[in-house]
């Protein structure tokens, strides 16, 4: 009979670390979004090549049209390696996610 009872107690106790555990590897899941607290719909208005160091930047201005995660904001410019994976076009809208003035991804969401 205390046989029975330690499995139970081993059962229970398993239930209880699963329970702690489980919310804590999920909040570190949910952290990773929080490295671009920014998401917005937005056009591209103007691109100024920046004078820097090693890497060539390039300074996007976009006129938001819509916040979909974050605080709201009406523009928002972002800095991008020049030459680099997205290709900006003035007049074209994107799906922008960022952290303060850095792109963390684009989407192209419609050509001018």
């Amino acid at each position: 009979m205390k046989h029975t009872k330690g499995l139970g107690l081993v059962s229970l106790l398993s239930l209880v670390v699963i329970t702690i555990v489980g919310p804590m590897s999920a909040f570190g899941t949910t952290q990773f979004g929080v490295a671009c607290p920014q998401k917005f719909i937005a056009t591209v208005t103007n691109m100024t090549e920046l004078e820097s160091g090693s890497f060539p930047k390039v300074e996007v201005d976009f006129q938001v049209i819509q916040t979909l995660k974050g605080d709201e904001i009406s523009s928002k410019k972002i800095q991008i390696v020049k030459d680099g994976p997205v290709q900006f076009k003035s007049g074209e809208i994107y799906t922008v996610e960022s952290r303060e003035n850095w792109l963390c991804s684009a989407t192209l969401f419609s050509k001018n």
